[in-house]
């Protein structure tokens, strides 16, 4: 017999969605500029977008069942979410920070947020249209009211401000996911200021300790979650810092590796909720481990792996829409609900769906939108390249106008 909270089907379903990744249309996966990335990093990203498609899986079974969208009563599939999600937030900074480390000069941030927009914009304004698309086939919408279409406006600028349905009787088609785009867009907005202290040799490595340090005792003080996602984003600058610095690990990385499987072991063992001050250090080691070289055997840096994680935006984004196909289906969600092992099958089914989806949007949406993005950027730096020529064109050319010609004058005063 298969209970709902036993953690041997969330292996399982990984497991079996391992062959998918090996056909050969995900070869086409990946971005042109990928030299610069650690490969162990992009092959963990799949695994961490898998485990919040996972922690949400669960969570859909209550609200089929008692119509809420609540926190699963298993700290495994709990954590699964809430971890996921906690290295998402320790990468973007680890890399984002990585950047102002290694930059030669001072950073162009308007072309970064343009990057971004375009990295993150065109896959984010398709899932919102359609998660709002279905509310509008729904019938659910007031009209009458300014409040809603100012809820839609806000909702497609590229999860500045994340997703709010547009009817407040209707759960959020996404599976609430987009929450975190905003803190993430927060972090970027950020950086022209935390580049004044990523030049300093002192300040570089201050700034993220002391970030931490305050975040871990206002969490402990408060108990606000904000104080734990501030943490992640040092923790991840303070990897990026300690890699730039040379201080990394000198260990082999099988020892790495269950160095860092021991404290997931651990973290799991321990702990009800990821957001709180002891997880967020042991995300943060993890991740330290991984930067030093941890692949956790092999795993993190398989070439399966990797392609996962390429898509791991997609499968991230679009789980809520992969999980409403289904189980729209009144036949198939009373087959999934008459009890757990044929719950998870259907969740199987839908997870190799959503990695399904997740490719193709990254083929027909997500790399067109970096291909368009990078292609803008190229045009504005040279037209400011151009502009840059003219304006110092015409300045000699004044100069000259005004400098008198003094061979000329000398022939004449002869």
């Amino acid at each position: 017999m298969i209970g709902l909270y036993d953690l041997w089907p969330a292996f399982a379903v990984v497991a079996t969605l391992w062959p998918l990744a090996g056909m050969p249309l995900f070869q086409r996966v990946g971005f042109e500029s990928n030299s610069a990335r650690i490969r162990a990093i992009d092959g963990m990203r799949g695994y961490l977008a898998l485990a919040v498609a996972l922690h949400h899986a669960v969570i859909y079974h209550e609200f089929l069942t008692t119509g809420a969208w609540k926190y699963p009563p298993s700290a495994f599939y709990g954590l699964l979410g809430q971890a996921g999600v906690s290295f998402f937030f320790v990468i973007s900074a680890y890399l984002f920070w990585g950047k102002l480390l290694s930059a030669k000069s001072s950073s162009d941030f308007p072309t970064l947020l343009l990057k971004r927009a375009f990295r993150i914009g065109p896959l984010y304004i398709l899932a919102v249209g359609l998660a709002m698309g279905l509310e509008i086939v729904e019938a659910r919408i007031d009209y009458s009211t300014f409040a809603t279409y100012e809820r839609a406006l806000f909702n497609l600028l590229v999860g500045v401000f994340g997703y709010v349905p547009l009817s407040s009787s209707r759960v959020c088609a996404l599976a609430c996911v987009t929450w975190t785009l905003p803190y993430e867009w927060m972090f970027y907005f950020s950086l022209p200021i935390a580049a004044i202290f990523s030049r300093h040799p002192v300040a570089r490595l201050g700034l993220p300790v002391v970030l931490l340090v305050f975040s871990t005792i206002g969490s402990a003080s408060r108990g606000s979650a904000t104080y734990i996602y501030l943490g992640l984003f040092a923790g991840g600058m303070l990897c990026a810092t300690l890699e730039a610095n040379a201080l990394l690990l000198r260990v082999h990385r099988h020892a790495l590796s269950a160095i860092a499987l021991a404290i997931l072991i651990y973290l799991f063992a321990t702990y009800d909720i990821a957001y709180a001050p002891g997880p967020m250090l042991l995300c943060t080691s993890v991740f330290f481990l991984i930067v030093s070289g941890a692949d956790f055997f092999g795993l993190l840096t398989a070439t399966r792996s990797v392609r996962l994680g390429e898509i791991s935006y997609g499968i991230y984004l679009l789980q809520g829409l992969a999980f409403l196909m289904p189980f729209s289906i009144v036949s198939v969600r009373n087959f999934a609900l008459a009890n757990a092992a044929q719950y998870w099958l259907v969740i199987l089914m839908t997870m190799a769906l959503l990695v399904v989806m997740a490719l193709i949007a990254h083929l027909v949406v997500e790399r067109p939108g970096v291909s368009l993005g990078n292609v803008l950027v190229a045009k504005l730096r040279l037209s400011a390249k151009r502009e840059t020529a003219e304006n110092e064109t015409s300045g000699n050319a004044a100069q000259s106008w005004m400098m008198p010609n003094f061979k000329t004058q000398s022939a004449d005063r002869s």
